[in-house]
């Protein structure tokens, strides 16, 4: 009983936290302009509605009192959604067809200066990324990489890579050693790994691909110094264009439960998947 009490006392102020801030969004979102100058707000939206949803993708709504227009930022929002989008996903399937053998490499073998090169990955982890805006910017205008999607994807693996090789290289070190057994079946190292090892870590690569996900969806430093104001604009960069406009909170609140959508079902469908597995694992 006196467990149960504290682990109430723990999530119920991380789930108001974590779940205010959404709800005041969305709050935001639905109520009409006339309520949203209204003050004090009212908790809930007396008339909800989808205005502020089909102004951000540059549609008109007609409202009982008027009509409501198309954002200006509407442009932005649409080509910033699909930019997110296309960099997201190639950023997570470069970072897995990368790190995967990178991980277990460092997990299953040993090599010479195998501490060192852990060491540098932890170092690329540990450089906050203000720190190398300067040196990629100047990089880049010499590469002509700068307001390029192309550009974006390199410099987000920069800090994918190493941060989800540390993170899978011990949970590959706690993997049944099978690929030893299958040695003796004649595998070799890397039907082994692709046959064997890889459909055990199902669990672990699913984590991946939810963090690396998240994080290039998220990611707003380099891309504010590198991409913004060009056609390869992101979503982050794209709704603080908003912060700069004639003031619309709804659209603006409305555009950040957009950006939402996408990796609240990408986190949850990777979830149910990672539960079944760790279910299988108790089971034997």
């Amino acid at each position: 009983m006196r467990r149960n009490r504290f682990l109430v006392l723990l999530v119920v102020p991380a789930l108001l936290w974590s779940l205010t801030p959404i709800y005041w969004f969305c709050r935001m979102a639905f109520l009409t302009p006339l309520e949203i100058r209204r003050f004090p707000w009212p908790l809930i939206p007396h008339e909800a509605n989808l205005a502020a949803f089909y102004n951000i993708f540059g549609f008109d709504y007609a409202l009982p009192n008027g009509t409501s227009p198309a954002s200006g930022q509407a442009e932005q929002i649409i080509r910033g959604l699909i930019n997110s989008v296309a960099v997201s996903i190639v950023v997570t399937m470069i970072t897995l067809v990368i790190v995967l053998p990178l991980a277990y490499m460092f997990a299953r073998t040993s090599f010479r200066l195998k501490n060192s090169l852990l060491f540098a990955i932890l170092l690329g982890t540990a450089l906050p990324p203000i720190s190398t805006l300067i040196p990629f910017y100047a990089m880049y205008l010499r590469l002509g990489l700068v307001g390029t999607l192309t550009g974006l994807v390199i410099v987000n693996l920069t800090v994918t890579v190493p941060l989800v090789t540390w993170m899978l290289i011990g949970y590959f070190r706690n993997l049944p050693p099978i690929e030893r057994l299958a040695r003796i079946d004649g595998y070799g190292h890397l039907a082994a790994f692709v046959g064997l090892v890889l459909p055990q870590a199902r669990s672990g690569v699913a984590v991946a691909a939810v963090i690396t996900f998240l994080f290039a969806w998220n990611e707003y430093t380099y891309a504010l110094m590198l991409v913004n104001g060009s056609t390869a604009n992101t979503l982050p960069t794209a709704i603080s264009g908003f912060l700069f406009m004639y003031p619309e909170p709804s659209n603006l609140a409305a555009s950040v439960i957009i950006t939402i959508v996408p990796p609240a079902l990408v986190a949850y469908f990777l979830q149910r998947h990672v539960g079944d597995m760790n279910l299988v694992d108790a089971v034997r």
